[in-house]
């Protein structure tokens, strides 16, 4: 390609369509493509749909260690790329929604959890069970690993928690693996503006240890 066709690529023609050689016109529709193709990868794709990885087993069984996910940050409100700037969700966050968000300690780390608590909800746990406003969940997604310990030492307890009242703009998430996660039990609340997207369905779903792929995992419908 010659100068002349990235001159008209780069630069500006002033002309009207009508006096526009063929050259010109294919230059300015190439042109077009290229802009339209490099804004959507760049900016609309990531706002649509992304992939997101979780590396830790908190949210087994819903999500095993080793899953790769599609996320939709549209629906929550997601950070354009490149940048701090939130564009507002489509969606409100819902209680027992699973949520992709920035580590509130770290926001250079992603986090998946599930949200457990509404701003001004008041959060109480009482051994394996959760109550929101006085009220007892039901959670049949979590699972606990510890029982066998608890069931052979009946003198030890489970810790109990709270009760806290959610701040306003915030939300008390936990995992579903509830003796082997890191949540808000541990580090707070997260912030409305630290959650910017909805994982959608499992694409890959890869058990390490048994080098064996969980075909069973494979396109689960996470976004309830």
């Amino acid at each position: 390609m010659d100068k002349e066709f990235w001159k008209l690529i780069f630069g500006k023609i002033k002309k009207d369509a009508d006096q526009m050689t063929q050259f010109e016109k294919v230059s300015l529709l190439l042109r077009d493509i290229i802009f339209i193709t490099i804004l959507f990868f760049l900016i609309i794709r990531p706002l649509i749909v992304a992939g997101y990885v979780v590396p830790t087993p908190s949210m087994e069984p819903t999500i095993m260690t080793g899953t790769k996910l599609i996320g939709m940050p549209l629906l929550y409100g997601g950070y354009i790329p490149f940048t701090n700037i939130k564009i507002p969700g489509i969606l409100p966050i819902k209680r027992q929604s699973i949520v992709i968000f920035k580590f509130p300690l770290n926001e250079n780390e992603y986090y998946v959890k599930r949200v457990i608590g509404l701003p001004g909800d008041k959060i109480e746990i009482i051994g394996k069970d959760v109550y929101v406003n006085d009220e007892k969940l039901d959670e049949p997604y979590t699972q606990f690993l510890s029982d066998p310990l608890y069931e052979e030492n009946p003198s030890i307890a489970r810790p109990n928690y709270g009760p806290i009242i959610v701040p306003a703009n915030c939300y008390f998430v936990m995992g579903d693996n509830r003796d082997n996660s890191y949540d808000s039990r541990e580090w707070g609340f997260v912030p409305r503006k630290n959650i910017f997207a909805a994982p959608l369905f499992i694409y890959w779903s890869y058990d390490k240890y048994n080098k064996k792929l969980r075909y069973s995992e494979l396109f689960k419908i996470i976004f309830k």
